[in-house]
């Protein structure tokens, strides 16, 4: 078994050493993370175009650090924007929807539509709570172009759920978002060309857990129309490449350090074969991803009328490269 023994080390310390080479080194605040965090939850009413809706009771919103977080597809269905996840790099897209997405959306806002609801009564107190999730665990695109993320703002995966804060999404997806802290009412409603583009607060209480009453509003937005796209630079999406190719490297060194775990507490032959050939599987998904992102980076480049230059090729060349480096060194 040595022979196997030194090829699943091999394979491993490739897809780790090749993505970690190749691409650099990943931003602190994009690094994923699982820990225990201490939120409080609340079942917020959220209201939209006057009518009022509740989350599913597994997907609530909560506070954490004096910010209001929301389900990122909750939200974005309820204001009526597609929402996709890209489980290769780790990004979640919003968008607007095709005509058959529109429809689905609207029958989906159906479901949580709570047409009898006071509004001027809290639905829930807030409820103290810990909860185990993946923090910063995403990239964000909001119409089709990469946002980057504040260092100051912090993300979380739950049990398979995106939550952000309320400040961060309302500003990518251009809509005024308030919250009131006595009601725990949240209302997003579409900007509008009169609106004079004022930052306030982040809307939610300064002290979780002690229900102070008051409306809160004015959040941050960015100017321009409701619903207005403008197109990505160059530099953009170029850039955006690059923050996949990053977190892939995050989701696939995980993936190396797990799997040569099993393959050391494996008891069997068989056991470690199947390991073997599941590094070498990593190994070729990492060539397709690699292969798709640059693709799609000259795709981009060519819909937005952008010279297509050697950024795509210059990328896989170079992972190309480092592969052979490192499987010359170990194999």
């Amino acid at each position: 078994m040595k022979a196997n023994k030194l090829g699943i080390k091999a394979i491993i310390l490739t897809v780790v050493c090749v993505l970690m080479i190749t691409i650099g080194a990943t931003p602190a605040n994009a690094v994923s993370v699982q820990k225990n965090v201490v939120v409080y939850k609340a079942d917020f009413h959220f209201v939209v175009d006057g009518k009022v809706y509740h989350a599913p009771k597994d997907t609530q919103g909560f506070l954490y650090n004096n910010r209001t977080y929301v389900p990122v597809r909750f939200a974005s269905y309820m204001l009526e924007k597609w929402v996709e996840w890209n489980q290769a790099t780790s990004t979640v897209s919003v968008k607007l929807p095709s005509e058959n997405q529109l429809k689905q959306l609207q029958n989906y806002k159906k479901q949580y539509l709570m047409p009898n609801v006071d509004v001027k009564k809290p639905a829930s107190s807030l409820k103290k709570e810990t909860i185990y999730a993946l923090v910063d665990a995403a990239g964000y695109n909001f119409f089709g172009r990469e946002q980057a993320i504040p260092e100051d703002v912090t993300t979380f995966m739950h049990k398979g759920t995106l939550y952000v804060p309320l400040r961060y999404f309302a500003e990518l997806i251009q809509h005024d978002i308030s919250y009131n802290s006595a009601t725990k009412t949240i209302t997003m409603n579409a900007r509008n060309d009169s609106d004079n583009g004022n930052n306030g607060t982040d809307g939610t209480p300064t002290n979780p857990g002690t229900g102070n009453s008051g409306d809160n509003t004015g959040e941050g937005v960015i100017p321009g129309a409701p619903g207005e796209i403008t197109p990505p630079t160059r530099a953009e999406l170029v850039s955006a490449a690059e923050a996949q190719l990053k977190r892939m490297e995050a989701s696939l060194v995980n993936r190396a350090y797990s799997l040569y775990s099993k393959y050391e507490k494996a008891s069997t032959d068989e056991e470690k074969l199947m390991y073997l050939a599941e590094g070498s599987q990593a190994v070729k998904e990492a060539d397709e991803q690699v292969k798709a992102i640059v693709d799609q980076l000259n795709k981009d480049l060519a819909k937005y009328d952008y010279e297509i230059g050697n950024d795509a090729e210059n990328l896989q060349k170079t992972y190309e490269a480092k592969k052979q480096e490192m499987f010359a060194r170990f194999l």
